[in-house]
């Protein structure tokens, strides 16, 4: 038979339990009782303190995310340097090899030139003042010196013009790999300091998060134990029940209080964090003032042949190998993972039904949930291209390849008429 007060059992329970209590152990359970509402309020002022320390790395956070933006763009430029270098080594390299060939083919050519300057300088021509039986002999011999010599001179001055110039190439090309050198002992130093930032912005929250956590399951604990005292006390006071409506009803007063007043901080934070973690602009509306998300050279355009019967759906970007990638536009991220055969792919929802897809990157540091902002790193491209990224046309092409896609309600779109300039070459 259910009982017709089931919330009674536990109190007559209570009170047969502790009906022989002494009045020292009846104080002693009043002090324990201060002592714990005295933890309470400490936990509370711990857990407030903690809350503001979580505002200010908010802040810090904001703070990382343009300095990571700044240093994305430092990293951007210097590839751009190093490939521009690359560049001009391959030309020096191109100019040596051409020099080294020709005179190749001309060995035997230049071993006659150099022996006939020297059997020259072994014999010169004779004296034209002489006695008379040499004269003829001294003319045939002017003759074919005056004929010889300038054939001579010319050749041996365009071989000392080619030594000379290959000199000069040797000496650019030193300089130029020296400079490659500063410039990716540089590039490298810059995505260590990235990697640092990165890893600083990922763990700032979580120290908190994990003390704030421990803070309110403690006070929790505080509390449940105050309640039981709280209840053991009011049982063996004559007016219990006073004190129990009393104590209920201040209880209820307060966590009406306090639902009302979380309630609306909760509300407050959510528009504020709603505020900071929307895109600055419609995505509709920066048509023409996206920069792409990587250094290198497009491959292919939306629309275009892809080399195997069908039409491209997004555009191809070749780059070199570990090249920065950052975000083109203001998102959050909602997916981050390998797919299929395009490597790694970051999905980033720019709002209005808009996403962009970013397909064919060997390693990304962006984390699903986040919100980036743009120019903000993501990741960066691998040593080769994903085979999902190649084109019928591109499949000897060594290099790395960065997948970019834009889509509309699901549907992959003309990207073209965001990015500045068009289709112009991905470089800054």
């Amino acid at each position: 038979m259910r009982s017709l007060f089931p919330n009674l059992h536990p109190v007559l329970t209570a009170m047969a339990a502790f009906a022989v209590m002494t009045p020292f152990a009846m104080a002693q359970t009043a002090d324990d009782l201060s002592t714990i509402e005295q933890q309470i309020d400490a936990s509370k002022s711990l857990q407030q303190q903690i809350v503001a320390e979580r505002e200010a790395i908010v802040q810090e956070q904001a703070a990382l995310s343009e300095r990571l933006i700044a240093l994305a763009e430092k990293i951007q430029s210097r590839e751009a340097a190093i490939l521009a270098a690359e560049e001009r080594l391959q030309e020096l390299d191109a100019e040596q090899l051409r020099i080294h060939s020709d005179l190749g083919a001309r060995r035997e050519e230049i071993s006659r030139l150099l022996a006939g300057l020297q059997r020259i300088e072994r014999n010169p021509p004779p004296a034209l003042v002489v006695e008379p039986s040499d004269v003829l002999s001294a003319l045939r011999s002017a003759m074919m010196f005056g004929t010889i010599v300038p054939e001579l001179r010319q050749d041996a001055a365009a071989l000392s013009a080619q030594l000379t110039r290959l000199e000069t190439l040797g000496a650019q090309t030193r300089t130029e790999q020296e400079r490659l050198k500063d410039h990716v002992a540089r590039l490298l130093s810059s995505r260590q300091e990235m990697t640092d930032l990165q890893a600083r912005k990922k763990s700032l929250l979580a120290d908190t998060l994990d003390r704030l956590k421990a803070e309110k399951q403690r006070a929790q604990e505080l509390a449940d134990k105050a309640k039981d005292m709280k209840q053991l006390l009011a049982t063996l006071e004559e007016e219990r029940l006073k004190v129990e409506a009393a104590e209920k009803a201040r209880a209820e007063a307060e966590a009406k209080t306090a639902a009302e007043i979380k309630a609306k901080a909760e509300a407050q934070a959510r528009i504020a964090a709603a505020k900071k973690l929307q895109p600055r602009m419609a995505f509709a509306d920066i048509k023409g003032s996206l920069q792409y998300p990587a250094q290198g050279q497009i491959l292919k355009a939306y629309g275009a042949s892809d080399g195997f019967g069908s039409k491209t759906r997004g555009v191809f970007v070749a780059t070199r190998a570990d090249a920065q990638v950052v975000t083109p536009v203001d998102g959050h991220v909602e997916f981050v993972g390998p797919f299929r055969s395009y490597g790694q792919l970051l999905i980033l929802n720019t709002g209005g039904g808009y996403h962009v897809l970013l397909a064919g990157l060997g390693e990304i540091t962006a984390e699903q949930g986040q919100f980036l902002q743009a120019g903000e790193p993501v990741g960066i491209m691998g040593k080769s291209a994903a085979p999902g990224t190649l084109t019928g046309d591109q499949l000897q092409d060594g290099r790395p390849v960065l997948y970019i896609e834009f889509r509309k309600n699901g549907e992959a779109i003309d990207s073209s008429s965001w990015w500045i300039g068009g289709f112009a070459q991905a470089r800054g």
